[in-house]
């Protein structure tokens, strides 16, 4: 069940039919802003194939709204964060207009990126790590002396 601040939000999910029309409908997530966002990223989907963008994205975005499990606060500011994780930086921007829409701070969706960076930062800490670690074990490396000058 939604919660009741997104009850209109998933309504209009739901009668979305035409590519048009499920782009407005994400734009009802962020109060006052009331048209589609201006991303001809899925302009080719909108006029051939409206039915990709239900089974890639607006079936999905629907289900998480409708659920109503997560506040939408959270919820945005963790897609934020996924979609940087992703390299999908061209849907950080609704995503973080629907976060402070939803009451974040530029400090909190700033922390999503340092969460983002930490988390990154360090799996190439680890990775590199036990990269250089199996190098300078191998018997290759370790048979290897400096060129004489």
């Amino acid at each position: 069940m939604p919660r009741p601040e997104e009850v209109d939000v998933v309504e209009a999910m739901k009668a979305a039919v035409s590519g048009e029309e499920v782009l407005a409908s994400w734009a009802k997530q962020r109060p006052g802003y009331g048209k589609p966002p201006d991303d001809p990223s899925l302009d080719f989907w909108v006029k051939n194939r409206p039915d990709m963008l239900h089974t890639y994205a607006q079936n999905q975005l629907t289900g998480l709204l409708d659920r109503g499990i997560l506040d939408p606060k959270t919820r945005y500011l963790l897609l934020v964060g996924l979609y940087m994780m992703n390299g999908h930086y061209d849907g950080v921007l609704p995503q973080a207009c629907n976060a402070k829409a939803a009451g974040a701070t530029d400090e909190e969706i700033m922390e999503v990126a340092y969460c983002v960076c930490y988390s990154v930062g360090k799996a190439k800490l680890q990775e590199t790590g036990a990269c250089l670690g199996t190098v300078f074990d191998s018997a290759t490396f370790k048979a290897i002396s400096p060129l004489a000058k």
